[in-house]
């Protein structure tokens, strides 16, 4: 199976893999959901056994957000489109990925370092 971590912004997103016992990041996308979708075909090749970890940006206290709403909706789009999605919070995982990286930047580093934390923290799930 090919498990894959998603950090949505509506700027950038990042993605990672996890593949032979290791979580990988991978390039941030900058775009639409089209082009969201266009990263996941290329990442699976095709393959049907996949699982697509997105992070869901609820609040500090667990409520739902504008974005987690729109997360919740680009989720429901993916299923239509024929991925398996599960939701996790991502809570924190872009501040745990600016200390790993030590500074912001603009290339989608940390997006795709925070899918790193997102399918680390879904991992520990299964």
């Amino acid at each position: 199976m090919v498990l894959i971590g998603v950090d949505y912004g509506r700027k950038k997103t990042g993605f990672a893999v996890f593949r032979e016992g290791l979580v990988l990041p991978l390039d941030a996308v900058f775009g639409t959901w089209s082009k969201i979708r266009g990263k996941l075909e290329e990442l699976t090749g095709g393959e049907d056994d996949c699982k697509v970890v997105l992070g869901l940006p609820l609040s500090s206290t667990g409520k739902p957000t504008e974005l987690s709403l729109e997360v919740e909706k680009l989720s429901e789009w993916l299923i239509e489109s024929g991925y398996s999605v599960e939701l996790i919070n991502e809570v924190g995982s872009s501040a745990a990925a600016v200390l790993l990286l030590g500074k912001k930047d603009r290339k989608g580093q940390v997006d795709s370092l925070a899918a790193c934390e997102i399918l680390k923290r879904y991992l520990k799930i299964i």
